[in-house]
């Protein structure tokens, strides 16, 4: 066999460990990682994050109001689903208003249910979007 014939027992077959010459002056450290020792990364700063927290709360309580009006109102809940099956989308619009919804959102249906999208963003913020699919 080739391998086993290789000088001072190296190679297939072989219990000793393969030596693997290394450029002298090179240091074998793990890409992602700098050579100084130090974080790849930026420092932490949770300013925008906590904001973006801050923000996406007010999203989840308008939300809140959308379901919170459909869980208590089975009247609600069948003036909705009528309009929304008849695509009558301005009176679909009147009722998540009448919700106490104020924030923008998408809203898409179909026969089978609805998706709506909940956003508080803005030119300036862009953070925090809640999308709510929901089967009937």
């Amino acid at each position: 066999m080739y391998y086993s014939s290789f000088p001072h027992g190296y190679g297939y077959n072989s219990q000793q460990p393969a030596f693997i010459p290394v450029h002298p002056g090179y240091t074998a450290i793990p890409s992602g990682t700098p050579q100084n020792g130090g974080n790849p990364y930026p420092p932490v700063d949770t300013r925008k994050f906590n904001e973006s927290a801050q923000r996406f709360k007010q999203v989840m309580n308008q939300a809140n109001l959308f379901i919170g009006t459909i869980t208590s109102s089975n009247d609600f809940a069948r003036r909705f689903m009528d309009a929304a099956q008849r695509s009558d989308k301005s009176e679909v619009e009147r009722l998540v208003r009448s919700t106490g919804v104020t924030i923008k959102y998408t809203l898409e249906y179909t026969p089978s249910g609805i998706r709506i999208d909940f956003t508080n963003s803005d030119t300036q913020n862009n953070c925090c979007t809640l999308r709510m699919a929901l089967s009937w």
